[in-house]
This record gives C-alpha cells, structure tokens and sequence, in this order.
C-alpha cells in the first residue's frame, strides 16, 4: 500500500485506480499507510482524490435550519434564506416531529410545507423504522456538556442509552412511506457497526433504513465516527464501502478519540475521500482545527445550522466556545473560504453552481451519471450530480438538449469528427453516447489537467480515437466537423454562442 500511494503522489494516473481498489479490499492496510506519511503528505493525497474525475471538488455547507427553540415563523424564514443562497438542507425529523406536536399537525404535514420553502436537495436523518424517531427531554434539550468542554467525558457521548419513545414514533408510522417524497437523501449512523455503542440505533434498523432510502430511490448519508482513529475508523469506512454509501459524514470533536485528533480527524477524511463511492465527505460535528485540517485533506462539506439547532455549535468551534446560542453557519463560511483557496467553483457553493450542476445532470439524464452511469470504473458526476437531479431545483429547468436529442442531431448530421470543448462529465456523457458512430473525438479544456486525465480515460475505455487538443479550442473547432461546448457556465456559453460549426447547449 505505501509503494501505491508513493506512485500516486508523484502524479501516476494508474495507481489511483489501483490504491482505491486495494483500499477497498483493506480499508485497515490503507489506515496503516496514511499514517506513516507526512503532514504535507497526507494532505496532498487527500487533495489529490478531490480533484476531477476521482472525487467530488465541490466545497458546500449544508443547513439545519430546523430548531426546537425558534418559532415556526423563524424557521420557514430560515429555509427561503438559504434557498435564496443555494445550500442544500440538512433536517433532523425528530426535531420536526416535535415542532409538529406544538403546531398541532402531523410530522409529514409540517415536512411538506417547509419543502415547499426551498427547490434545494434535502436530506434528512434520525430516520428509522416508524419514520422520524422521537426521543426523550434528555436527549432533545441535551445541553451538549461534551462539546462544549471536550475531555474528559463523563459517560455521554458514546455511552449514553439511545432512548427512544417509540409509542410517538409508531402513531405516525403511516405516514413513513410519503416523507421519501420530498427527501433527496436519509441519513443513517453507522456507529453501532464501529463499535458496541448503545449511541446509535442498532444495526438491523440501520440497515432497514438504508434499504428503505434505496428502494424509493433516495440517496444515502451515513455517520461515523473518528472514534480511536484506528481499527474502530477503519470499520466505519469499511461499513461505507460494503453499504454502497453515497456520502460519507464524519463526526469529530469528541466522538474522536484518536491520540492526536487533529491528525485522526485528517486521516478519517482521507480515507474516505480515497473511498467513498459517492465521492462525498461532510462532517456534521467537529473542533475548529478539526475543520481547518480537514478541508486541506479533501473535506466536501460541513453541516451547519441555526441558533438552538446543534449543528450551529457542533461545527467549527473549540471547547469552551460550543454552546448551544452560537449560530455557526457565518463561522463556518468564513473558515471554508479561508482554507480552500483554490476551487473551480465559489467556495462554499451558491445557488448559480447548483443550478449548472443541475442543468448538467438534466441533460445527461439519470441512466448517465452516478449511481449508474460510469466509464471504466469512474462514475460520471458524483452523488450531488443525483440529488440535484431529482429535485424541485431541477424539475424546474427547461433545457435546449438533452443527450439523447444531441446524439440524434450530431447521427442525423453523419458526424464522423466530432469536438469536445472542455472536458468534465458532459464530455464524458457526450463521450460515451457517440462512441459507436463518430471516428474520433477532439477534446480541449483550459485546465490542462481535466484535459489530460479525460483524454487518458476516454481513449482506454471507448472504442474510438481520442485526440488531446492542448487546451486550445480553436485547435478543437478546426479540425472538427462540429463542437460542442460542454458546459452550462453562462461565461463560456457566452464566448461560442453563434460560432459556426459549435453547438451550444443553451441558447
């Protein structure tokens, strides 16, 4: 394993391929090799598995905006804010479910009209085998003593009893089946898989939930923690991989326990990011310098909330500070922009990115990105490209083309050469559909690494010639019989809009 990850940080295409495998088969040898490597090194490998095609290079915050202390006024402001802003939703339903009780409606009924406040993804967790769980007052007004002090711990966190008022749970179990209707995702714990912890529900009703979320066609999140940063985080990951998990969300502060957490918290997301078959890694609790470490390792995203919500002092502050009145979400922007300093898209994303990712997604279609569509072992696009793909946000788009249209154009036209200006997933798609008719494919994308890797890939993997156009497109247009701008970015739309022989996929 040390020799693999020595060949992939020297730049080799190939041994990227072959430490994911290998990390697959034994997520415990992979751990062992992060932790030999140098600061410098394990952050560069970390950034390495972010970067086009093998992760997710997409930088987000999600929102809680549900809390038990604020009105439902405040709330439903809460979510039109950050729809207005583009940031997904993050929601725990048992917390709905409790607002619902002193609303006087049902839990769905509540659901409902909140997603009606936003066309962003929503994810939701605390989700089981009735439908939200219902919890007692220790558990929902928990004053958070663990974070807020950090160690040592006085039985909470991992210790407590996961008590439940199942008698709550079962009077709504009706509705269960209609909550997948407006969720792109559930969220699961798999703590219980890391070790005998009475903190997570047990694993059969984890696994149930997991079941129900893929049946309806819902994405999966899944929580595990850095725990003693060894075996017991290897057996989370392992538990990500085996499930199929589409996001990975890791939980620091202290449900960390490794000798150096900060460095613990470091190799958790770098597995992950090297793992992870959604190309997603989030954290939904962390110490500051957790989260600053983390993002330069290869961390996507990081749940954050409202005021009262526990996400809000759950991200992005040390003990001492996490109390229960801070409203995060400002604090973790901050601390995003200050550490990713180099991003294709604004860090954290906005609404103008989600909605080129969801016009790509659209136009692909479902069958041709992740979690179906893949080349040579590389999915197409990653798990936002699916959850933005089948929500409000993306029913609302009307498009020029979709794939299938373009291939019957570019087929009807007996296109022989054709051209692909920039080289992301459309290209990819487009790649792909054309492969058993066109002779050859010239590709050109200014970021001469996209370029290079897309080139590589496409050419061992599709039965036609791909050409490398050095990121010059002129190159690309004048030596095909038609091109296609691959990209819903309104700039570059703008630069070949009525050019001969260059289709553009929006007006």
């Amino acid at each position: 394993m040390e020799e693999i990850i020595e060949k992939v940080l020297s730049g080799d295409l190939e041994s990227k391929y072959e430490l994911m495998e290998k990390g697959k088969q034994n997520p415990s040898a992979l751990l062992r090799a992060l932790k030999g490597l140098s600061e410098e090194e394990l952050i560069c490998l970390g950034s390495s598995y972010k970067e086009f095609p093998f992760g997710c290079d997409l930088n987000e915050v999600l929102v809680d905006v549900v809390s038990l202390k604020q009105s439902l006024t405040e709330i439903k402001g809460g979510f039109r804010l950050v729809d207005r802003l583009g940031f997904p939703v993050h929601v725990c339903s048992y917390a709905v479910a409790d607002i619902a009780e002193r609303e006087g409606v049902t839990p769905f009924e509540l659901m409902k009209d909140l997603r009606n406040l936003t066309d962003m993804p929503v994810d939701v967790d605390h989700f089981g085998k009735y439908g939200p769980m219902r919890y007692p007052e220790e558990i929902v007004k928990c004053p958070a003593d663990c974070y807020r002090s950090g160690k040592p711990f006085n039985g909470c966190p991992r210790g407590r009893i996961h008590k439940r008022l199942e008698n709550k749970e079962k009077a709504f179990s009706y509705e269960k089946d209609l909550w997948p209707s407006v969720v792109q995702s559930i969220s699961v714990s798999l703590m219980a898989f890391q070790k005998n912890t009475s903190h997570a529900a047990p694993p059969e009703e984890t696994l149930s939930v997991i079941e129900f979320a893929k049946k309806h066609g819902k994405g999966v999140g899944a929580i595990i923690c850095v725990g003693d940063g060894e075996e017991e985080l290897a057996k989370g990951i392992k538990a990500c991989v085996d499930y199929k998990i589409d996001e990975v969300v890791i939980e620091g502060g202290p449900y960390n326990c490794g000798g150096n957490r900060v460095r613990a918290f470091g190799e958790a997301v770098v597995m992950a990011r090297i793992l992870s078959p959604g190309k997603i890694v989030a954290t939904n609790g962390q110490y500051e310098d957790e989260l600053r470490f983390g993002l330069k390792c290869g961390l996507n995203s990081v749940i954050s909330g409202f005021p009262g919500n526990h996400h809000a002092y759950m991200s992005g502050y040390m003990p001492g500070e996490a109390t229960v009145t801070k409203f995060g979400l400002p604090k973790v922007v901050e601390v995003m922009a200050e550490e990713v300093t180099a991003s294709p898209f604004p860090v954290p994303a906005d609404r103008g990115t989600t909605e080129i990712i969801a016009k790509s997604a659209k136009f692909l279609g479902l069958d041709s990105i992740y979690p179906f569509g893949k080349i040579g072992g590389i999915f197409i696009g990653d798990a936002h490209w699916f959850l933005l793909l089948t929500s409000p946000l993306s029913a609302k788009l009307k498009l020029k083309y979709s794939l299938k249209a373009l291939v019957e154009e570019l087929k009807r036209r007996n296109i022989k050469k054709l051209g692909l200006i920039g080289g992301r997933f459309i290209a990819w798609g487009i790649a792909k559909a054309v492969a058993p008719f066109v002779e050859e494919i010239r590709i050109s994308d200014r970021d001469k690494a996209v370029e290079t890797v897309t080139v590589a890939h496409l050419d061992k993997n599709l039965p036609v010639k791909i050409i490398g156009c050095n990121g010059y497109d002129d190159t690309c247009i004048n030596n095909s019989q038609v091109s296609v701008v691959c990209s819903f970015i309104p700039s570059l739309i703008r630069k070949f809009r009525g050019l001969e022989n260059v289709i553009t996929l929006e007006d």
